[in-house]
């Protein structure tokens, strides 16, 4: 059986990265706890998949000041994993191929910023955690690329197939 591991002690170290999906700069956020020093084993990694309605760093990493912790990067890095989010295209500080960020656009998202964790990490999968349409997201990348992925976690993911309430006021405000 595993043993726990001490939680890391220091401070809590951040990095941009970006990585390129076609002509589009998608930006990806790293926190853990102290800087990533040659020669040290890897940490874990968890990738955190935002929604449709908020871009990564406020959905993961929110500050809100005097008010204690609301940034789940922070909590997560804490406990010792090395956490790595994204805005997908035409979200937050990413660019945009004006898609209308669709499932299949989010998966392609996912395949070209994991050869950024790998590369970065050392690691050859991560654990993927993703909200509302992120759930939906990152199964579909757990479908498309299961070798990267160790566990996935879906949290209150929404159901945008034909006659889904969400998908059916959008294309209503769309027109």
């Amino acid at each position: 059986a595993a043993q726990a591991q001490p939680a890391p002690t220091g401070e809590i170290w951040s990095q941009e990265y970006w990585a390129n999906k076609g002509d589009v700069k998608l930006n990806l956020w790293r926190k853990r706890v102290g800087a990533p020093k040659q020669g040290e084993p890897a940490l874990p990694v968890v990738f955190l998949v935002h929604g449709s309605s908020n871009s990564a760093r406020s959905s993961y990493d929110l500050t809100v000041s005097g008010k204690g912790e609301y940034s789940l990067m922070n909590v997560l890095a804490r406990d010792g994993y090395d956490v790595w989010t994204m805005d997908h295209d035409g979200y937050g500080y990413s660019g945009s191929s004006g898609n209308n960020s669709d499932m299949a656009s989010g998966v392609e998202d996912l395949k070209s910023a994991m050869p950024v964790v790998m590369k970065e990490t050392g690691q050859e999968k991560a654990h993927f955690y993703g909200t509302s349409s992120g759930g939906i997201r990152a199964a579909a990348y757990a479908q498309a690329q299961p070798e990267r992925v160790g566990r996935l976690m879906l949290c209150a993911f929404t159901y945008k197939c034909n006659g889904a309430a969400e998908i059916e006021r959008r294309s209503r405000d769309r027109t």
